[in-house]
C-alpha cells in the first residue's frame, strides 16, 4: 500500500497477483484466455475503488502481472455487469447491531429490506437474528476471525486521520496494527507507522534507523470490531469520498478466483494503474494457481506474523471493485493449516450483487455445474444464492436499481 489514503488492498491494477515473483510461469490456457476476454467486456464508469480513491497496489511486494485483451465477440454469454447490492450478517440482536453501525456511520439509518432489518447506507447491511453467537467473529487472543471464511470484512471509505481516536472516545472497539515482526509497536491506522506503505521484514531491516523517522501521514486503514465480532475496515484520507461500501475477500487461489468471477458473474479486471511498474504479461494456468507460493508477509498488520499480500487479485463490477487476498492461515502461520470454511451461518454470511438477467445467470451457473438455490422471493423481486469459490455464498438479486430500495428510518 504505497498510498496511505486507501485501504489494505483497494487496488486498481489489471491483475495484482504476481506469478513471476513467486517463480510461477506457464503456457496460455482457457483460464488466461477468459481473463483476457473479460478485460474488454465493458468500460465501467466506476473502475477502481468504489469511492474513486487511488489504488494501493504499489506496496513493494512485486511487479504487477497483466493480461492481454481479446475481442469481446468471442464470448458466447455476456451479461451486463453486476452491481454491489448489500451485505448480509448474522446477529444476536439486530436493533443493537444497527445502533452500533449508526454510531460508527451516522449518515446511515435503520430500515428494512426484503423483510430483513437493515442498516441503510450506500451498500445496505442486512441482518438475520440467530439464537446463538454466530461463528467467525473476531478473536482477540488469536488476532483473527475464527473460523475464517472467504468473507474477510466489510467497511467504509472515509478520512481516517482523526476517526479512530474519536471512535475510541465513544467506546468503539478499535484494533491496533502491528508495525513490525517484533510485535512491540502498534498504531491505530496505517498512516501512523514510522514508514510509508507496507514493508516486509527484510525491507524493514534494510531501512534500519530510517524506519523510525517518518512522521505520521493523514489517513490510512484501520479496523473496528463490530457486533458479534464482525470485522469492519475504515480506510481513506483527506480526499476520500465517504462511502460505506467496502468489502474484502480471502481466497485460496486469488488469481483463479478472479477468473471464476469474470467467467461466471460477469465481472471484469481493472485496467492498468497509471504510473504502475511495467511488467511482462503473466500467463496463469490452473496448475500455477495451485502451486503459486505465498509472498513474504508485510506490515502494518492485524497479526504479529504480518499479512500475506501476494498473490492477490481484483475484480471490477459496476460502480466499484473488490480485492482478494490469499488465505492467511497457510501452513504453520496460525499454528495449523486452517482451510477457509463456508460463509453461510458465519457472522459475515454472504455478499449480494444486483443483476439484470437473473434467469440468464441461473441457466449459465447451473449449466456450469455451480451449486445454486432459487430463484426465490426477495421482497418485491427475486434472488438466487450461489456457492462461489472457497464456499463463499453470493446472492444475486434481480435488479430494480438503487431507487427501488427502501429508505432508512
Amino acid at each position: 500500500m504505497g498510498h496511505e489514503t486507501v485501504g489494505d488492498g483497494c487496488v486498481g491494477t489489471r491483475l495484482t497477483a504476481v506469478g513471476r515473483a513467486a517463480g510461477v510461469s506457464g503456457t496460455r490456457t482457457a483460464v488466461t484466455r477468459r481473463l483476457a476476454r473479460a478485460a474488454v467486456w465493458s468500460a465501467l464508469a466506476g473502475i477502481g475503488c468504489s469511492n474513486g480513491a487511488p489504488d494501493a497496489s504499489a506496496n513493494g511486494d512485486a511487479p504487477v502481472g497483466t493480461v492481454e485483451a481479446a475481442p469481446a465477440g468471442e464470448r458466447s454469454w455476456m451479461p451486463a455487469a453486476p452491481r454491489l447490492h448489500h451485505t448480509h450478517l448474522n446477529t444476536l440482536d439486530a436493533d443493537a447491531a444497527i445502533a452500533w453501525y449508526r454510531t460508527v456511520w451516522p449518515s446511515g439509518g435503520r430500515g428494512e429490506l426484503a423483510g430483513h432489518p437493515a442498516f441503510m447506507t450506500d451498500v445496505p447491511v442486512l441482518f438475520t437474528e440467530v439464537d446463538a453467537p454466530p461463528p467467525g467473529g473476531w478473536d482477540d487472543r488469536l488476532r483473527r476471525a475464527a473460523p475464517q471464511s472467504a468473507f474477510w470484512h466489510i467497511g467504509a471509505f472515509v478520512n481516517t486521520t482523526d476517526l479512530f481516536e474519536d471512535l475510541l472516545s465513544r467506546g468503539v472497539d478499535v484494533l491496533r496494527l502491528f508495525v513490525g515482526p517484533d510485535g512491540d509497536a502498534r498504531v491505530l491506522r496505517s498512516g501512523q507507522t514510522p514508514y510509508e506503505g507496507t514493508r516486509t521484514a527484510a525491507q524493514l531491516d534494510s531501512l534500519g534507523a530510517a524506519a523510525g523517522v517518518s512522521e505520521a501521514r493523514p489517513g490510512g486503514f484501520g479496523y473496528l470490531v463490530g457486533p458479534d465480532g464482525a470485522l469492519v475496515e475504515m480506510t481513506g484520507g483527506p480526499t476520500t469520498t465517504a462511502s460505506f461500501s467496502h468489502v474484502h475477500l480471502f481466497h485460496e487461489q486469488p488469481v483463479c478466483a478472479a477468473e471464476w468471477y469474470v467467467e461466471h458473474l460477469g465481472m471484469t479486471l481493472p485496467p492498468p494503474r497509471e504510473g504502475a511498474p511495467s511488467a511482462e504479461a503473466t500467463d496463469w494456468t490452473a496448475a500455477d494457481c495451485a502451486t503459486a507460493d505465498r509472498g513474504e508477509p508485510g506490515w502494518p498488520s492485524l497479526e504479529a506474523v504480518g499479512t500475506i499480500r501476494s498473490p492477490r487479485a481484483t475484480i471490477v463490477f459496476d460502480g466499484g471493485s473488490i480485492g482478494f487476498y490469499a488465505r492467511q492461515c497457510d501452513r504453520a502461520r496460525c499454528g495449523t493449516d486452517a482451510a477457509l470454511v463456508p460463509s453461510r451461518g458465519q457472522v459475515l454470511d454472504h455478499v449480494a450483487f444486483e443483476v439484470a438477467d437473473l434467469d440468464g445467470f441461473a441457466d449459465h451457473l447451473r449449466g456450469a455445474g455451480i451449486p445454486t438455490e432459487g430463484p426465490y422471493a426477495f421482497g418485491e423481486t427475486r434472488a438466487l444464492m450461489v456457492v462461489g469459490p472457497d464456499g463463499l455464498s453470493i446472492e444475486l438479486v434481480e435488479g430494480s436499481g438503487p431507487e427501488g430500495r427502501p429508505r432508512g428510518r
